[in-house]
């Protein structure tokens, strides 16, 4: 099957309303997999919502943050869903961001990938003896969990729920091939980023790991601005680059391709509260290297070189400084254009 029949979508939607429609319309269009963010809602109710009002597309967190709740609850949240859902849900973790964790959640940042790698490890094993009345034991430089006297009586509708995590960077794509089920990758991604740096880390975590390629899913994320007015595609994808070009953790991904210099006049203009010169210091080749933008035939274009990368393909819009109502119409051509059935 080609990564372009297993498409994958962010949940989108100001009201629950809108969230269901376009939800239905993508199960409607043959897409694979809806994945619901967490920030302004939780991932984990938002997933167990569009469970309950579909029934064949996947659910999936995308991404919870990891280190905000313990594994113990991350496990019997993602069976709880997988049950909901007969079988359909997908458990995204990731690290999230240092300052958010800390002085949002309270929550311990520490080294993030060792972090992430021991609350995927104990979420797992939690996930897999939680029927087996055995005594659940998990010791790390993170978590030490000690569970006696507990066992899940609620029947699973299959063996393992997927775990997949997120990734920008080597360190963290390394810990995802020696420990997940898969990948999802950061909407703001060159091809020379994806070929240079993510691919060949989570191959080398897959090879230190002893697993093979083939059981491992890789979705990278192509961020899709689809409009017959090139210039206006383009204008929509500059905001959300720049949106990311603020935050000094992306720094790698510009200076790959020379770009370093907008992404600080962005942070700095940003830092003075001169917003509207944050997205003027994103050039238009920033948006040719990092977004697909413009008439349909180009974006496919864009599409289809990623596809060639990966096992399927996480699709999203524009999402920063852009309005609701053009959000949504960027998220529907996505929808229309890409999901096989459409």
């Amino acid at each position: 099957m080609s990564a372009l029949d297993r498409i994958s979508v962010a949940a989108i939607g100001t009201s629950v309303a809108d969230l269901e429609a376009e939800t239905l319309r993508a199960e409607a269009a043959g897409v694979e997999c809806v994945w619901a963010p967490e920030l302004f809602r939780s991932a984990l109710t938002q997933a167990t919502y569009l469970a309950a009002r579909t029934e064949r597309i996947g659910v999936a967190t995308g991404i919870v943050w990891a280190f905000t709740r313990s594994p113990f609850i991350h496990a019997i949240s993602a069976l709880d869903v997988d049950e909901m859902s007969g079988g359909r849900f997908r458990l995204g973790m990731g690290a999230g961001v240092k300052r958010l964790n800390e002085t949002w959640h309270n929550a311990d940042y520490g080294r993030p990938a060792p972090h992430l790698r021991e609350a995927i490890e104990a979420t797992r094993l939690i996930m897999r003896q939680a029927s087996a009345g055995e005594a659940i034991r998990y010791e790390g430089t993170y978590y030490d969990i000690d569970i006696k006297g507990w066992v899940r009586p609620h029947p699973a509708p299959r063996e393992a729920v997927p775990i997949y995590t997120a990734a920008v960077q080597a360190g963290m794509a390394r810990m995802a091939g020696d420990v997940a089920d898969g990948l999802i990758g950061h909407p703001i991604q060159s091809l020379r980023w994806i070929d240079e740096v993510v691919v060949p880390a989570f191959e080398e975590g897959l090879g230190r790991s002893g697993r093979a390629r083939g059981g491992f899913d890789y979705l990278p994320t192509v961020c899709c601005a689809i409009d017959e007015d090139e210039g206006r595609a383009i204008e929509m994808a500059r905001r959300t680059i720049s949106f990311y070009a603020t935050v000094k953790t992306y720094m790698p991904l510009w200076e790959l391709h020379g770009f370093a210099d907008n992404a600080t006049e962005a942070g700095a203009a940003f830092r003075r509260g001169d917003l509207a010169a944050v997205p003027a210091a994103i050039s238009d080749e920033m948006v040719e290297a990092y977004c697909a933008a413009g008439p349909l035939d180009k974006v496919r274009a864009r599409v289809e070189a990623t596809a060639e990368r990966a096992d399927g393909l996480f699709l999203t819009p524009p999402t920063y400084f852009i309005s609701p109502e053009e959000l949504s119409e960027f998220q529907n051509r996505i929808i229309d254009a890409f999901g096989p059935e459409a």
